[in-house]
C-alpha cells in the first residue's frame, strides 16, 4: 500500500456585496428610557431633554434617514387627518456603514413647545430610498414594513401635580 501526501486547496469564497439590512435601534440603551413615562414642563423655562439611541445596520453604500415626530399617525380631536408634527431639526441623515458599527446614535434635542397633555415623541429610521420622493420625510408604504424601526417615548408635558398623563392620543380619537 502506497500513501501519497497530497493537500486539498479549495478555490478562495467569492466576494459578495454585502445587503442592505433593516436599521435596528437598541432602545435597552435609548437614553431617556422608553420604559417610563417622561415628564416635562414648559414653564417658566422649557427644559431641553437630549434623545440618544444607538442604531445598528448594513447599509450597502446608502445613508440612513431619520426622522423625529411628535404624536405620530395620530389623530388630532376633530380632524380626519393625522395631527403628526416633525419637528424642528428633527430630520437627520446617518452616513452608511456596516453591521459591525455598533457606534452609530441617532441624537435630538428636544424642547418642548406644545399643548400641555400627554404626547408621543417618535423616531422613524429608514434608508433614504425607503422614504417617499415627494415627502421625504415620510416612509413610503412599500418599504416600511422591510426598512423601518420606530421606536416611541411617552411624554407628559406639564402634568396636574398628580403627576397622571391626561389626553392622551388614541388611534380612535378621530370624531367623524
Amino acid at each position: 500500500m502506497v500513501f501519497a501526501e497530497s493537500c486539498i486547496i479549495a478555490d478562495p469564497p467569492e466576494y459578495q456585496t454585502p445587503l442592505r439590512t433593516r436599521p435596528v435601534l437598541n432602545v435597552y440603551s435609548a437614553v431617556p428610557t422608553t420604559t417610563h413615562a417622561l415628564i416635562t414642563f414648559t414653564e417658566p423655562n422649557p427644559l431641553k431633554t437630549k434623545f440618544t439611541v444607538p442604531v445598528r445596520s448594513e447599509d450597502a453604500g446608502e445613508p440612513l434617514r431619520a426622522v423625529f415626530f411628535l404624536d405620530y399617525q395620530m389623530p388630532r380631536r376633530g380632524l380626519t387627518q393625522p395631527g403628526e408634527v416633525k419637528l424642528p431639526s428633527g430630520s437627520k441623515t446617518i452616513p452608511a456603514s456596516s453591521y459591525d458599527n455598533a457606534g452609530r446614535t441617532v441624537e435630538y434635542e428636544w424642547t418642548p413647545m406644545t399643548t400641555k397633555g400627554c404626547h408621543y415623541l417618535s423616531l422613524i429610521v429608514a434608508h433614504r430610498s425607503s422614504f417617499l420622493e415627494s415627502d421625504e420625510d415620510h416612509l413610503n408604504p412599500r418599504y416600511a414594513d422591510d426598512d423601518a424601526a420606530i421606536v416611541t417615548w411617552t411624554i407628559g408635558v406639564d402634568p396636574p401635580v398628580s403627576g397622571a398623563l391626561e389626553n392622551c392620543p388614541t388611534t380612535d380619537t378621530i370624531t367623524p
